[in-house]
């Protein structure tokens, strides 16, 4: 069995409590940028490490070695050997889901090969035990024609505009429960609202009251979500491209740096932030 999940912390947890297998992290936040429509590993992966690379500061050779472990794990694995999906409420998970299924279709692979896990919860879970991911994974299923066709035409949506994405959510998602908030939660990431997307409001709304923690203020919009799902690198990269609005009392990129900095180091409203309020 190969285990699909979005990250080494999913993994290593899965792990300790005992499931067996073969396990391979996605690598990708494909909530920053551009994602394309192509379901070809190569293609996908090249794109995507020179993004992540170039937006989140990282050496590309390591970027590029990641996906290339991915591709050759997913490339290689026997074609009548069973594959598990694992999927939490989450955006980061919604749209790793819709690109690992899209790959699948495509890869001509039988459906019956696959299994879903659908869980209540992030991996590793803040409420859920061990006993409970387990009967999870028990639980898990065969995708049904209709959740791949849902999957299918949420995922053409997703590829091809906002607008098209937008008329796919009067679908039925009774197949995929979690994957309609999540939609919504894309659009609202994407779309502006007077220059700034949600998270970015969500920033202000946190600073309206005064300085914070750069710790602090990446707790308090997390508080303001529904269900959290971006991690705090995109956090960091997302303050950076607003300091035309927020003062932070270094110069030095904020990406990056021991727990401590983010600790230590505070941010607030300048005069043209406090102006949007």
């Amino acid at each position: 069995m190969l285990h699909i999940t979005n990250g080494d912390s999913a993994n290593g947890y899965l792990k300790r409590i005992g499931i067996l297998g073969q396990f391979q992290a996605w690598q990708d936040a494909l909530h920053e940028g551009k994602i394309t429509a192509h379901t070809d590993l190569t293609i996908i992966s090249e794109r995507r490490s020179h993004f992540l690379a170039e937006y989140f500061c990282l050496d590309l050779k390591t970027v590029q070695a990641k996906f290339a472990q991915r591709d050759d794990v997913l490339g290689g694995w026997p074609i009548n050997e069973p594959m598990t999906l694992w999927l939490t409420p989450e955006l980061f998970d919604a749209l790793i889901g819709l690109q690992f299924l899209a790959w699948y279709r495509d890869s001509g692979r039988a459906i019956e090969q696959l299994n879903i896990v659908m869980l209540p919860e992030y991996l590793p879970p803040q409420d859920l035990t061990a006993a409970e991911i387990i009967n999870h994974y028990q639980s898990r299923f065969s995708p049904s024609a209709e959740f791949f066709q849902l999957a299918e035409q949420v995922w053409l949506g997703l590829v091809t505009s906002l607008d098209m994405l937008e008329r796919t959510l009067a679908l039925d998602f009774k197949y995929w429960p979690n994957l309609k908030p999540a939609m919504l939660r894309y659009l609202e990431e994407k779309r502006l609202n007077h220059g700034y997307n949600r998270t970015q409001w969500q920033i202000i709304e946190a600073l309206a009251n005064g300085p914070l923690s750069l710790a602090q203020l990446f707790g308090a919009n997390q508080n303001q979500e529904e269900v959290a799902f971006m991690g705090d690198l995109s956090f960091w990269c997302l303050l950076e491209q607003m300091r035309d609005i927020i003062n932070i009392n270094t110069d030095e990129c904020i990406l990056h740096h021991e727990i401590e900095f983010y600790h230590l180091h505070q941010c607030q409203l300048n005069a043209q932030g406090l102006a949007l309020l």
